[in-house]
């Protein structure tokens, strides 16, 4: 039986980490410990006892003062592909905040679980096909739960998810306008990756591809079959589809990020860089427009991500070299010579403390309403796919965990992306904590904190 109204039903825990093990996870532990209010019943979890005791002492020995005491956090085992498990697991805390990836292979059931028993949600997968089903499948009975599912809460998507939101709210607060057009742009980025994205990464491109060999054979099939005006109208359907063109549902995500009209590697005269393809604006797009198209920005409007170079040369060289990496990562073979030639880590293994502390981001936005041209800019001091990632995750497990019932923000149950999620409430708490989601009518410079963190 499902649990409706997730907010009156009693729960043990306030907030569950579940993967407190990961390279991520256990940062992320870290980080609520040392920044959720006191007394804020945290829970970690997993499914190996013994490690996740050891991740526990480890936290707890260096931060024996934290406002949440770490010693005091207790521990659920379970195994992530076990259904039943996951429910008494859900059933137990308000919000589960997931690192256990990939998602499409770890994730399914506890997703289900939190919607069957009532508890919110969120996570850092940027694994789109996947959350496109869980959203086909699942998103009526969690807007009839009133359950919060809200994945993307990483690096992949929030910068660009709540810059546009925050955009779409200037142009109708300053202009009375719609939003019609946000074009990002990376200007600078320092960080490190993990074994277990690079693993997420790889598990995504196999679905991408094989999701991609699978339309194009049906595409041409309806084709050699196509004898009768009827069955040329089939075959426009196939090909649309395998494209990604098909007619999409309005409240679910997007079937593709491709952008239209304007070629990855060009001249931008704002910035007067060169641009480039970068491998993160494929979900970003997705995420954006997605949520675009729910919280109504404007017809018809779309988000466009690219990466500054200096020169026309770096921009191919980055271009092919995204591409090259990829494919790489792509086959077995090849991905396991990676791991052992020690050019990539192993599931488990990240970036130093010290090169994270010296990472950071900068993403440049323009915006167009139907008369105005403006800016935003979203930034940070640390590493993006990491210490930030922690931070936006944390910071939107407390927004579900919290500020539902104190904030005069509009929270929407379903599956949906962070902006249509929390929007306002979590845009706040991110502001508090010294992430810069600045807009204006003019470009806005980075706050970065170092002075060896040059960017536009």
């Amino acid at each position: 039986m499902s649990r409706s109204g997730a907010s009156a039903q009693p729960r043990k825990y306030d907030i569950l980490v579940w993967g407190a093990t990961s390279f991520t996870g256990s940062r992320l532990v870290e980080y609520l410990a040392l920044n959720a209010p006191a007394g804020t019943k945290i829970a970690i979890g997993g499914r190996n006892q013994a490690k996740i005791e050891e991740v526990r002492a480890e936290l707890a020995a260096k931060h024996p003062d934290a406002p949440v005491g770490i010693r005091a956090m207790d521990i659920l085992v379970g195994d992530s592909m076990d259904g039943a498990r996951m429910r008494e697991i859900a059933a137990e805390a308000r919000v589960v905040a997931s690192t256990v990836g990939p998602y499409a292979v770890y994730g399914e059931q506890l997703v289900r679980a939190c919607v069957a028993e009532g508890a919110h949600y969120c996570d850092i997968t940027a694994e789109m096909p996947w959350v496109r089903g869980l959203h086909r499948e699942l998103n009526d009975a969690a807007v009839r739960n009133n359950v919060h599912i809200a994945p993307m809460c990483g690096f992949d998507c929030i910068p660009a998810d709540l810059g546009c939101f925050m955009l779409a709210k200037y142009a109708r607060s300053e202009f009375h306008e719609p939003l019609l057009h946000v074009k990002g742009s990376i200007v600078g980025i320092r960080g490190g990756v993990s074994g277990g994205t690079l693993a997420t990464l790889a598990n995504q491109l196999g679905i991408e591809a094989r999701r991609f060999w699978t339309r194009l054979f049906s595409a041409r099939r309806a084709a050699a079959a196509t004898t009768t005006t009827a069955t040329a109208t089939a075959t426009a359907t196939a090909t649309a589809t395998a494209t990604g063109a098909a007619t999409e549902d309005r409240e679910g995500p997007p079937t593709n990020g491709r952008e239209t009209g304007r070629w990855p590697i060009h001249y931008d005269r704002t910035l007067k860089r060169w641009q480039t393809f970068w491998i993160m604006s494929i979900v970003n797009v997705m995420t954006a427009n997605w949520a675009g198209r729910v919280l109504n920005y404007g017809p018809a409007f779309s988000y466009a991500e690219t990466m500054t170079v200096r020169s026309l040369a770096q921009a191919v060289v980055y271009g092919l070299g995204w591409v090259y990496g990829a494919a790489l990562m792509l086959f077995a073979p090849t991905r396991s010579l990676l791991y052992a030639l020690r050019i990539i880590p192993r599931p488990g293994e990240g970036p130093s403390e010290a090169f994270m502390r010296r990472g950071y981001f900068s993403l440049h936005l323009e915006a167009l309403s139907e008369t105005e041209t403006f800016y935003g800019k979203v930034s940070a001091s640390s590493d993006p796919g990491y210490q930030e990632t922690v931070k936006y995750l944390a910071e939107s497990a407390l927004c579900l965990a919290l500020d539902r019932s104190s904030s005069s923000s509009s929270f929407r149950p379903g599956i949906y992306p962070p902006s249509v999620i929390m929007g306002d409430a979590l845009l706040a708490r991110l502001r508090a904590r010294g992430c810069q989601f600045d807009v204006g009518r003019a470009p806005i410079p980075a706050r970065l904190v170092a002075a060896d963190k040059k960017t536009a």
